[in-house]
């Protein structure tokens, strides 16, 4: 018996390695700080290699990593999944994003280990801008006045 039980754990201590090397999962691919208007859309990136059918790639963001998709599969309706499956790319697609869209978000998978996946997305107000010119003409002096008008939305 001590015998047989031996040659088991030498086993295992060799294998150990070779399985866990090939299957350890990783980030390839993670979000970063990105800005964005609002009202525009957006991609935050997160790639995985080594991954099982198994493995559930999920996303949190604002507020709180509150949960925000698993797999490709998203119950909120400006939220998808992009990028090539065959890759392992899970990246978050915002359609529309809101002021209530900015903050922390984090590409998350149980298997890879080290820092999570997370970048800060900020969202900028929206502002529009006209300019107009104004051109008074006299015998001596030209005078140009040039008007900015903000507005945010």
């Amino acid at each position: 018996m001590t015998f047989v039980t031996f040659h088991m754990t030498l086993l295992l201590a060799v294998l150990a390695p070779v399985v866990e090397g090939q299957q350890q999962a990783r980030y390839t691919e993670v979000p970063r700080d990105t800005t964005v208007v609002e009202g525009e859309n957006v991609t935050l990136n997160c790639s995985v290699e080594n991954i099982t059918n198994d493995t559930s790639v999920k996303w949190f963001g604002p507020p709180n990593y509150h949960f925000r998709t698993e797999g490709r599969n998203s119950g909120h309706p400006r939220y998808t999944i992009v990028g090539d499956p065959s890759e392992d790319e899970f990246n978050l697609h915002i359609t529309s994003v809101s002021k209530a869209d900015g903050g922390q978000f984090r590409c998350w998978v149980r298997e890879v280990r080290g820092d999570p996946a997370e970048a800060t997305l900020t969202v900028k107000d929206r502002v529009t801008s006209a300019v107009s010119n104004v051109h008074a003409f006299s015998s001596k002096c030209l005078i140009i006045l040039q008007c900015f008008v903000l507005k945010f939305l």
